[in-house]
């Protein structure tokens, strides 16, 4: 995933609201007294969160699983306080380590087999120390039922036309992405980007939180830090490991 991608991707994310969410997060970091020095995100991909981080902690670690996006970070970043890390995040142990981990923008949809979403949960337990906060979103049920779904979507941004087709079937969804990038001589260059999601359930999500040791687990719509609606996009959660 995101060989090609990473060259489009921030492009495409002109959209998300990076410094809203990244505010969010440290209203629940200050909500709960969380120290400001250690801090962990996983599926950091290109930096754009993890920028508004860089004057807010000591020490940041930045994991990816694409060597592509963590060299994007790297071009567009070289703050001195952030270690850039090549892994994959459900395997990911430094224990007791952190004083917030941080797992944003549906990135717990891609871990598409639950055995591996529970091993993610309890290695995020393991690698905060006590009293350590972890905050993570998923796209609600909502938004992966009814807005993604078995669509189709077709989109035109400055020099990109890509379209998008899903396919749903046993609470996975197939993503098939064709980008056609305009050249400098006009031409077109073709990039086709296969992913996959999986529908999780909050239950599912609170059981399993719990499960791993966490407690005081609390959910809110990402935008607003409000309660969770019929028509949420993205369940924004937060756990405490206890000291």
């Amino acid at each position: 995933m995101y060989e090609d991608f990473s060259y489009i991707y921030d492009k495409l994310s002109f959209d998300l609201e990076y410094d809203k969410y990244a505010a969010n997060i440290l209203t629940l970091a200050d909500r709960y007294d969380i120290k400001r020095d250690d801090m962990l995100e996983l599926a950091a991909g290109s930096g754009m969160l993890t920028r508004y981080f860089f004057n807010q902690f000591k020490n940041i670690d930045a994991l990816d699983i694409s060597p592509d996006m963590l060299n994007v970070f790297a071009n567009n970043y070289d703050p001195d306080n952030v270690n850039l890390i090549y892994y994959d995040m459900v395997a990911f142990e430094n224990e007791n380590s952190y004083d917030l981990i941080v797992i944003l923008l549906d990135s717990v949809n891609y871990v598409t087999d639950p055995a591996e979403c529970i091993k993610l949960f309890a290695n995020c337990y393991k690698n905060l120390k006590p009293g350590g906060l972890l905050v993570f979103d998923i796209n609600s049920e909502y938004k992966m039922r009814e807005v993604f779904g078995s669509n189709c979507f077709v989109y035109e941004y400055e020099d990109i036309f890509y379209s998008w087709d899903n396919f749903m079937e046993d609470e996975l969804i197939d993503m098939h992405l064709n980008f056609f990038i305009e050249g400098e001589d006009g031409k077109y260059e073709r990039i086709y980007e296969y992913q996959q999601e999986r529908v999780y359930e909050r239950d599912f999500v609170i059981d399993n939180v719990a499960k791993a040791g966490f407690t005081d687990i609390q959910m809110y719509d990402l935008d607003d830090l409000g309660e969770v609606k019929s028509d949420t996009i993205r369940i924004l959660f937060s756990a405490i490991k206890e000291k």
